[in-house]
């Protein structure tokens, strides 16, 4: 019998993967009560149900801009970077994590920006 995983179980690993990244790292969403200047928030898009399991997780390394629309770039590379060089080593035989792609996005209503690093999880039942 499979054991099929969910978005929550998957984000939990990546989560749990990146626990040597010292900002504050949130699953979905930065809580509202939070004030960090720099954080991580692992949200994923939907899982299919296969055999071999696959969805797209987001890590987005979130920065206070320096000013008004400027983003800190030193820090949100340095993130991006630092994300980039954990996930990369994972290797198990029972999921893979393939790097997709990266692009920096402006919230202007928080004051930030931040990279966005999407990673194909592939996730095999046995």
């Amino acid at each position: 019998m499979s054991t099929y995983k969910t978005t929550d179980y998957i984000i939990g690993i990546v989560y749990s993967l990146l626990g040597s990244i010292t900002k504050p790292k949130y699953l979905k969403t930065k809580p509202t009560a939070s004030t960090a200047k720099e954080y991580v928030v692992i949200n994923s898009l939907p899982i299919n149900a296969n055999v071999m399991q696959k969805c797209y997780v987001n890590v987005n390394y979130h920065v206070k801009d320096i000013t008004a629309g400027i983003p800190d770039s030193t820090k949100i590379e340095a993130g991006s970077v630092a994300v980039l060089a954990i996930l990369k080593k994972v290797s198990t035989t029972v999921y893979l994590i393939d790097f997709e792609g990266q692009e920096t996005i402006r919230e202007e209503q928080l004051g930030e920006h931040y990279s966005n690093l999407r990673f194909s999880f592939k996730n095999i039942n046995n």
